[in-house]
């Protein structure tokens, strides 16, 4: 539930109650108006038949069909009883009609001292069927019910319009706030022309934009800068390695130990360009070297480059080829491609099970495919997250969670496509190329 919504229930809830109260209240006196109401009009009736009364003779009215009369006198405490409808209702107002069916009466007593006997009392009861008055009662508190529940509903109708119309500033800096996509491109949130809480609330998320976009940038210039300072002494030593093995002054076993320093002063260079990457503002454009390139042999040139980290986690590689009579030259940046395929292959080698195959298969269809295989121990994974910076599957794996995302940033600036799918023990990446030429 929304805040639009919790303000509305919250407001129809409490108008419900208050109108509620108010309604009973006023219901309470509009009955109790139609009592007195009908009461008059008993009484008034009443004292009309008690002013044709009399004692000596006794000359009484009659009543009509629907109402019951008792008249009686007294005099010098002797009661006499002059006249009783047949049916007269009791205390409780429950009396018989000329049907003789239980019916309910509301009664009205009036008294008067006659003229002949000024000591005397006469007493005139009158009851008259109140019918009418309980169908008055129903129908006011219909007429009650309907209105207390048209009123909710247009509260409520009247409190979505308004609560969306208080609300409108606020979905404004949820909309501006949600096309900031990274932070490179942080623009400030528009203040609201009213210095009131919105206002500060505005204000505050500006600063904290600011400070998010200053922190990301600080971040940014310590990886351009740190991977430029260690390009340099990389540089020469890659250059120092190469030409010592290529010298023939090297023994067998000394060239292993220097082969394995090259692998992994190869790796750092590769992690410093993971580090340019990421310091590179999404908005700058990248600057790309495309040229003809053998895919098979590239694919190939990235295993060998590997070999020695596939010995160290001891599992094989299996290199296959699909359709190879539709095998053509495509026209790509080889640099970038390799370091795809370089990151796609050692998270391949890093979360395979032991003794295990690593299965790279080239294929080549409506565009040239790529994808590598590899076993693991867990069954399962979300394969959303493995996308995003820094993230990593297991932790106590080595890495720095950026091979996957630059892999996947990379791709799409090459115009391919990466999808990753892990189900059932088994890590599949398949890399799609642009159209060959």
């Amino acid at each position: 539930m929304n805040l639009r919504s919790r303000i509305v229930l919250a407001v129809t809830v409490v108008f419900a109650g208050i109108s509620l109260l108010a309604g009973l209240f006023m219901l309470n006196r509009a009955e109790k108006s139609l009592k007195i109401a009908f009461d008059r009009a008993i009484e008034t009736r009443a004292e009309w038949l008690l002013s044709q009364v009399n004692v000596d003779p006794v000359l009484l009215p009659l009543p009509s069909e629907s109402e019951k009369m008792r008249v009686s006198f007294r005099n010098y405490g002797q009661h006499r009883e002059l006249f009783r409808s047949p049916g007269f209702p009791d205390a409780a107002g429950r009396g018989m009609d000329r049907n003789q069916q239980q019916r309910s009466y509301r009664s009205i007593t009036v008294e008067v001292t006659p003229v002949q006997f000024p000591g005397g009392l006469v007493t005139l009861s009158l009851g008259v069927p109140d019918d009418s008055l309980t169908q008055d009662n129903i129908h006011l508190r219909w007429v009650f019910g309907l209105s207390w529940l048209i009123s909710l509903g247009l509260a409520f109708g009247c409190g979505y319009i308004v609560a969306g119309w208080l609300l409108k500033p606020i979905q404004t800096i949820v909309n501006q706030a949600s096309q900031i996509t990274n932070t490179t491109t942080i623009e400030s949130i528009a203040l609201p022309n009213t210095r009131d809480e919105l206002y500060q609330l505005t204000d505050t998320l500006n600063q904290m934009l600011a400070r998010i976009q200053e922190s990301a940038e600080l971040q940014r210039n310590f990886f351009g800068a740190a991977a430029h300072e260690l390009r340099t002494p990389l540089s020469v030593m890659k250059t120092g390695l190469e030409v010592t093995l290529n010298s023939n002054q090297v023994d067998s076993q000394a060239r292993q130990f220097l082969t394995g320093q090259l692998d992994e002063v190869r790796r750092l260079h590769r992690l410093l360009d993971e580090f340019l990457t990421l310091s590179r503002p999404d908005n700058r454009p990248y600057s790309f070297n495309p040229s003809a390139i053998d895919l098979l042999e590239t694919i190939k040139k990235c295993l060998a480059q590997l070999e020695s980290v596939f010995a160290d986690y001891n599992v094989d590689i299996q290199l296959t080829e699909e359709n190879p009579l539709l095998k053509e030259s495509i026209w790509i940046d080889g640099t970038k491609l390799e370091h795809v395929l370089l990151n796609l292959l050692e998270n391949a080698i890093k979360y395979a099970q032991v003794n295990s195959v690593i299965t790279v298969q080239l294929s080549w269809k409506e565009t040239p495919t790529i994808q590598i295989e590899n076993q693991t121990m867990q069954e399962s994974g979300v394969v959303a997250d493995l996308m995003q910076p820094y993230f990593r599957a297991d932790p106590l794996k080595e890495g720095h969670g950026l091979g996957l995302w630059v892999s996947y940033r990379l791709t799409t600036l090459l115009g391919g496509q990466l999808y990753l799918r892990w189900e059932d023990f088994t890590f599949s990446s398949t890399l799609f190329l642009p159209q060959t030429k």
